[in-house]
């Protein structure tokens, strides 16, 4: 209370303010009286005072006395009738004290001055409740529960029980409102709403439907029993019932938003989008619908509007945890890696317990290279939400990347356990199994048949294909990737965009990549006959979409790797479907007909493991480099004697069994070093990790070389410091090789028995440099030893890998791109014979 100033006393005009202050603090602590003298106090003062009389009017209907109060409401309307909580509260109060006819006038006249929203909707529920009451042959003024409906004293307990969250005694008081009165909606739809709050939508169920069986004109009990369909899964019932609830009132902004969080389930995110952006137009003060909005952007790969609703949803409510968490997201894919992490902790702040904001957090620090710190967010994540299926796929992705194999194995086995549909997990768990020692190709490929079964046999459709059987008339070639930017894989597929034959051929490039892209981006873009962005478009609408564009040839880019779209392909929506380049090493599916390969990368006795065509190329990869390389250098080791190694490959590829083995080369070539450079390698205690590979080996740490992330350019010159390369095993390197021998240097490489194991060997075969190849670690030990005993030979080599590389067919883009084409119009032809 202000000083020298008693209650009761008339306030100086001054003092209001901190009247006003201490008399919500004592009607926040439930003190009403004292609250009461306060509020009079004030308006002694100032009569008209919105803020004092709205608390006098909702004080009176905390003490029973709606009627009371009313005076206060209008005085309060009168002072700012802007206020929404101020109409919400008056027609409530015109509900409790039994005036229908003045609350039916004040909604209407609310509702006229743009005040919409669930609570608006459930004050006009109230009302024809109250009014089917009031019809009642039996009904009296002083609201006794007679005949067959309850009383509005009944009615007006309940939500104001289900507005304090008492929701077991809503269920409790509900459930014998529905036995006394079975055929009044009121009962039965507060039993439905208190059950679906307390996360029991499948009790929830049966009572909503007799709700909206029982009042087919009330918008809220169609819009509850469409979230409640939801909630279980029933999304065609959902949105059934959610168009029902926008028919009986179009401007119900709660159900807008609910309609579209049921398309955005339903993978229709430009209807789903459509949705939110209606109900903004009814209301545009709802954080929910701009978060809502901002989800479906960030799937359709518009980051900066999403980003930006993110930011409109938390200018309304500054504390929306997951609204942050979300920013952070977007941000993170865009590269703000500072603000996404600020984003992502500022959730935190607001809600420790966040376990996806955890789990976002570990993910971006996992791209930072703070692999620790990345565990240590994925599993308090997952102390907090057990059964979080994508924080073990995280998780799994961290483990894999710090080559503990098992457990990521384990973990992404945990993350399909919980959610065995979750296509991503157990393609990351192909992936993890193909770089484990002592998985043989059989038994690889029974994981993709498994794959096949659970995800993606049941949607082949066995639909005819239009196209026109004529076996040279021009052809539509497809080609699907998450990957047309700047990444590892159009180093191996981009000539297949940009030389192609455009007298015989048709390229589109259908395109999962989110953000707004790269120069390697544009260039594909201007290289193709149609670009099509499928980012956020659901798989079926994906395939209907191939189908429109009567694609002959459809080329998957991806296989089981990020972003791949595989269930397009299960939907069969062109008359011939191919596996190769991006990660060629087959699919599993039954509705791929082919997979691109060579005879070193699937022996021909290894043909009958896959359930593709295997077909061949003259060589599995063909190179796409389209930015100068540094120049050549001398030899390193002709200035002091000395050999250097070097592996340029992600850590994830590199076994125990690989570094047991390089140590074994440095110990028997005196005074030799490797370099390892990866950008995993920023992170020390990774280093430490790697290094201790060699010391427990008996090498010195100082002849372990560790670098970490760089530009290209930069990337590419650390070959200036290398005299050999060492491939790892049993995933071999790729485009690492082709860079490597672009810079002339060689590469040592193991033949493992499985298909990923052999794309190093399979480069240095075409290039007829087979006497690169090991066929066991032992010769792998002694190749190296060799190779480094001959400098002159090695010096000479230097010289000439580059003139050998870009003479070959892999080096050749036009020449590879029409082996290819050859390969397309052979399979043509032969569909055409057999329609």
């Amino acid at each position: 209370m202000p000083t020298n100033t008693e209650a009761g006393n008339k306030p100086a005009s001054e003092q209001v303010a901190g009247y006003l202050q201490q008399a919500i603090a004592h009607h926040q602590a439930g003190e009403l009286q004292e609250a009461g003298e306060l509020y009079r106090d004030i308006l002694q003062a100032e009569p008209n005072h919105p803020e004092a009389n709205h608390n006098m009017g909702v004080l009176a209907v905390q003490m029973k006395q709606p009627a009371a109060g009313l005076p206060y409401f209008v005085a309060a309307l009168n002072a700012a009738p802007a206020r929404r909580q101020y109409w919400l509260n008056y027609i409530d109060a015109l509900l409790q004290a039994g005036q229908l006819e003045e609350a039916r006038q004040m909604l209407t006249l609310a509702r006229q001055s743009g005040l919409e929203g669930n609570e608006v909707e459930a004050l006009a529920v109230r009302l024809e409740d109250s009014e089917q009451v009031a019809k009642q042959p039996n009904a009296d003024n002083q609201h006794t529960s007679t005949g067959s409906h309850p009383s509005l004293q009944e009615i007006n307990t309940l939500v104001a029980m289900f507005n304090e969250g008492r929701l077991t005694e809503v269920a409790s008081l509900a459930l014998a409102m529905t036995v006394q009165f079975p055929l009044h909606g009121f009962g039965w739809k507060a039993l439905g709403l208190a059950f679906q709050q307390m996360g029991r939508s499948a009790d929830a169920l049966a009572p909503m439907q007799k709700a909206a069986e029982l009042s087919p004109s009330d918008a809220v009990a169609h819009n509850n029993l469409g979230n409640i369909l939801s909630d279980l899964g029933r999304l065609d019932e959902a949105e059934a019932n959610l168009r029902r609830a926008l028919q009986i009132n179009p401007n119900y902004a709660e159900a807008h938003i609910n309609l579209g969080a049921t398309l955005y389930d339903l993978g229709r995110l430009g209807e789903a989008e459509a949705s939110y952006r209606r109900a903004l137009q009814i209301n545009p003060d709802i954080a929910e619908a701009h978060y809502n909005l901002a989800n479906a952007l960030r799937e359709l790969g518009r980051m900066d509007e999403a980003a930006a609703s993110y930011r409109q949803a938390l200018q309304i409510k500054p504390d929306y945890a997951e609204a942050h968490s979300n920013l952070g997201n977007i941000l993170k894919d865009q590269g703000h890696l500072d603000e996404a992490e600020a984003s992502f902790r500022r959730a935190l702040q607001i809600k420790p317990d966040y376990a996806e904001a955890h789990s976002n957090l570990g993910n971006l620090l996992k791209d930072q290279g703070h692999l620790d710190e990345a565990e240590a967010s994925f599993r308090r994540a997952l102390q907090i939400k057990p059964n979080f299926a994508e924080a073990h796929n995280n998780l799994g992705n961290l483990l894999k990347d710090q080559g503990h194999l098992d457990e990521a194995e384990a973990s992404y086995q945990r993350s399909l356990k919980i959610k065995p549909d979750y296509t991503v997990a157990h393609s990351n768990l192909i992936f993890t199994l193909d770089m484990k020692v002592g998985e043989d190709s059989s038994s690889l490929h029974e994981e993709r048949k498994r794959w096949d079964a659970a995800h993606a046999a049941h949607l082949h459709q066995q639909r005819a294909h239009t196209n026109i059987p004529d076996p040279e008339r021009r052809l539509r070639i497809g080609y699907v990737s998450a990957d047309f930017r700047d990444h590892s894989a159009p180093k191996v597929f981009g000539g297949m965009l940009t030389r192609y034959d455009r007298s015989q051929f048709d390229v589109f490039a259908y395109s999962n990549s989110k953000g707004q892209g790269d120069r390697f981006t544009e260039l594909f873009k201007q290289n193709v006959t149609a670009w099509r962005s499928i980012v956020g478009v659901s798989d079926e609408a994906v395939a209907e979409m191939i189908r429109e564009d009567e694609i002959d040839i459809l080329v998957d880019l991806s296989g089981h790797t990020a972003g791949n779209r595989l269930l397009v392909f299960a939907r069969k929506p062109a008359p011939i479907q191919i596996t190769a380049w991006g990660y060629a090493t087959g699919t599993g599916m039954r509705a791929m007909d082919v997979f691109f390969t060579d005879p070193v990368m699937v022996p021909p006795n290894e043909k009958p493991y896959f359930t593709e065509e295997v077909r061949y190329l003259p060589s599995v990869v063909g190179a796409f480099f389209n930015e100068p390389f540094p120049d050549v250098n001398e030899l390193p080791a002709l200035s002091d004697g000395i050999i250097t190694f070097g592996s340029l490959n992600r850590l994830t590829k590199v076994s125990a069994e690989a570094y047991r083995v390089w140590a074994e080369v440095l110990l028997a070539v005196p005074r030799s070093r490797l370099i390892l450079k990866t950008p995993e390698l920023n992170d020390a205690a990774v280093r430490e990790r790697v290094a201790g590979h060699f010391t427990q080996a008996g090498v010195a740490a100082e002849r372990i070389i560790m670098l970490g992330k760089s530009s290209w350019h930069e990337h590419m010159q650390a070959y200036n410091q290398i005299d050999m390369a060492l491939d790892p095993f049993p995933h071999g390197g790729g485009v690492t090789a082709l860079e490597g021998l672009m810079m002339g240097v060689p590469v040592i490489t193991l033949r493992w028995p499985t298909v990923v194991g052999r794309l190093s060997a399979s480069i240095m075969t075409t290039l007829g440099l087979t006497d690169w190849i090991a066929e066991t670690q032992e010769q792998y030990v002694a190749l190296a030893i060799r190779k480094a005993s001959d400098l002159q030979s090695l010096a000479e080599l230097r010289q000439q890998l580059r003139g050998m590389f870009t003479s070959s067919i892999i080096g050749d883009q036009v020449a590879y791109a029409r082996a290819v084409e050859q390969e397309y119009r052979l399979l043509w032809q032969e569909w055409c014979a057999s329609v």
